[in-house]
């Protein structure tokens, strides 16, 4: 998953220059006028978003490099809704990169350019980490959307999900020239181009070559040959003509939208994490929901906790769990950063976590992960046990592995900030008893009698969810978990950074620290238990044992428990509510691995969505995971690899045991 930066040095006159491929990234100090001409003018850009019908414009690129492209348009794009404050159209702009310039050079780079200093600092501020896949970054208060892509382009383009009408409005076919990147430049590209690109889908490039004129005519473009750009005599233009449906990849796993997403009314049931972020990422989109919460206040569940761990759960080999923990954690990171820098107070530490190699075994791991260079040094770094107390500001006889970026967020505070943020409608006591289907929408029958309608609902409900009849037939396990809070004594009161071992203690607040936590599993009672303080107590010092002052520890009854909801692969529900018993019938014959064209999609319940099964880790997932779900509701561009979509969609348990027939 690591992925290795651009290697590029400045010449005589402050451009950047990649020394891989022998060329600049743009010329010089005409770089700006290089792009409007080439891209904008050439794709109508401007023109087209004044005469669009549609709420989403994207636009494709192959070549990140400093951005310049992306600005531009976002500079375009800012004056346009400046221009237009009454348009609702978004911009979402996909680009990929597999040799990403670091920090330091893409911000010498893009010194060069006081007039997009704005747009800048803002890309500099979220720059994603070195990890392949895909990176969601958002501008302009959520107008804009830029997924940047790291990866190879080959790798990438048959990772992005792609629905039957197409994605992609215009391509700006960058990179550097073909004579110095022909590894990019060839049938495969010009081929995945067509399969992305929507009818009347427009592209350009500054490369007037043969080749790549006669490869974008066999792919269904029609080519043009135009005038290029300064000292360049033509260039390439043209348009996509074809209004044949894509082929679905993957029938069974399509990701349907919503049927009304002009401005559509809806009810998101929950009161916890996915609920409060599911509203903020439809308040992106100008969306306001209406939230329902079966309790008198909001984060009673298990989102209740006032120190809740923040960090991913990463593996040696970067298998899906990991991807998707690695790519939702960095989003989150970025996203409550936002928050923050946008005024919302939650309480929080941003003190890293360092997880602990408290035996030989773990230790054996833990070493097996930072040697295998998975992942980045910036995410997660092996520390010796000397550097580790240097980071807890306790003694520890352990090295681990430090996650910067980690910390702890008190959660109710953090969903009272998504909320507000979001200026959701929020309706306390609320318990849903029954749904019923009115055409496209739907009637909510609450147990305080009150009814409402919706066009789209949202399952966010936790460890409700099996007892709720549209959701009965998903595979949810249920687990109980109790923390304690430890007087701040002796050393507790220094530790300075969130310590992981089979439980996790978190640094002083309030003169209290946090241990934890328990799992049982099918246990629905939040009663607190001394049995399970003693197993948090004993699971600390067990692991902590060598520390000479865990044996310290002063506890009262100061803890809770909540249930956790999860699944039997432990990773999110995410996207329609299946028709199970539809589905069974529909794929029945799975197990004959008949080709995917002779599989239909799937039924899903019309205008009903999860976000469900967050388990332990929702403070790392649920943000990326309700912006997948929003995006999907909203038939926009998805912010993961199809692989990891697939891992995600809560129809893939039927799909599994229809695949070994055991139904």
């Amino acid at each position: 998953m690591t992925i290795s930066h651009a290697d590029i040095h400045f010449n005589e006159n402050g451009t950047p220059y990649a020394t891989q491929f022998d060329d600049l990234y743009f010329s010089d100090a005409k770089g700006l006028d290089e792009t409007e001409h080439v891209f904008l003018k050439s794709n109508r850009i401007i023109e087209r978003w004044h005469s669009s019908q549609e709420q989403n414009f994207v636009i494709a690129e192959t070549g990140f490099g400093t951005g310049l492209n992306f600005l531009v348009t976002v500079l375009h794009f800012d004056l346009f809704r400046q221009a237009h404050p009454e348009s609702p159209l978004r911009l979402h702009f996909l680009s990929i990169e597999k040799f990403p310039i670091n920090v330091a050079d893409l911000t010498q780079a893009l010194s060069f350019y006081p007039q997009l200093r704005k747009y800048c600092e803002e890309l500099l501020r979220q720059y994603p980490l070195l990890i392949s896949g895909c990176h969601r970054l958002t501008f302009l208060d959520g107008a804009v959307t830029l997924d940047l892509w790291f990866g190879d382009v080959q790798q990438v383009l048959p990772q992005i999900d792609v629905p039957p009408q197409g994605l992609v409005d215009a391509w700006y076919l960058d990179g550097f020239a073909p004579s110095k990147n022909p590894e990019m430049w060839n049938e495969f590209l010009f081929q995945h181009m067509a399969l992305l690109a929507k009818n009347q889908g427009s592209f350009a490039t500054f490369t007037a070559a043969g080749f790549v004129r006669r490869g974008l005519i066999a792919a269904g473009f029609d080519v043009q040959k135009c005038k290029g750009h300064g000292k360049k005599r033509e260039m390439l233009a043209g348009v996509f003509n074809s209004q044949e449906p894509k082929t679905l990849r993957l029938p069974y796993f399509k990701r349907g939208n919503a049927t009304n997403t002009s401005s559509p009314k809806v009810a998101i049931i929950g009161g916890g994490l996915a609920a409060a972020n599911c509203a903020y990422a439809l308040s992106k989109r100008g969306i306001k929901a209406n939230l329902y919460c079966k309790d008198n206040a909001l984060a009673q569940g298990a989102s209740g906790n006032t120190q809740g761990g923040f960090y991913p759960h990463l593996n040696a080999t970067a298998g899906h769990p990991s991807q998707i923990h690695a790519t939702a954690f960095t989003y989150a990171s970025r996203l409550y950063s936002s928050l923050l820098k946008s005024g919302a107070k939650f309480t929080h530490q941003w003190c890293g976590t360092i997880q602990l190699a408290f035996n030989d075994k773990v230790q054996q791991r833990y070493q097996t992960l930072a040697d295998n260079k998975t992942w980045p040094e910036s995410l997660i770094r092996w520390v010796d046990s000397k550097a580790a107390s240097q980071l807890a500001n306790v003694p520890l006889p352990y090295p681990g592995l430090f996650i910067e970026l980690g910390g702890w967020i008190h959660l109710p505070e953090l969903i009272t900030a998504l909320v507000t943020q979001a200026n959701a409608v929020v309706n306390t006591n609320h318990q849903l008893v029954s749904v019923k289907q009115k055409g496209n929408s739907w009637q909510l029958n609450w147990h305080n009698g009150h009814q409402t309608e919706a066009d789209i609902v949202i399952y966010a409900t936790g460890s409700e969810s099996s007892q709720l009849a549209p959701l009965q037939q998903l595979p949810f396990r249920l687990v109980r978990g109790q923390v304690e809070q430890l007087k701040s004594e002796n050393e507790l009161a220094k530790l300075a950074t969130v310590l992981c071992h089979k439980g996790y203690m978190t640094p002083s607040f309030n003169q209290l620290n946090t241990i934890g936590s328990t799992y049982v599993k099918e246990d629905t009672s939040c009663e607190y238990r001394l049995s399970e303080q003693l197993q948090n107590l004993e699971k600390q010092q067990k692991a902590l044992q060598n520390c000479q002052w865990i044996d310290s520890l002063t506890v009262g009854q100061e803890g809770r428990a909540g249930i956790r909801c999860s699944t039997p692969d432990h990773l999110p529900m995410v996207g329609a509510v299946p028709n199970i018993t539809e589905q069974t019938q529909q794929y029945q014959d799975l197990y004959k691995a008949l080709p995917a064209s002779r599989y239909p999609a799937p039924i899903d319940q019309p205008n009903s969505f999860v976000l469900c099964g967050l388990g332990s880790r929702g403070l790392t997932t649920a943000p990326l995971c309700a912006e997948l779900l929003v995006s999907q509701i909203l038939n926009e561009p998805l912010p993961l690899a199809t692989h990891l979509l697939d891992a995600l969609n809560p129809n893939r348990f039927l799909v599994r045991d229809l695949k070994r027939r055991l139904i």
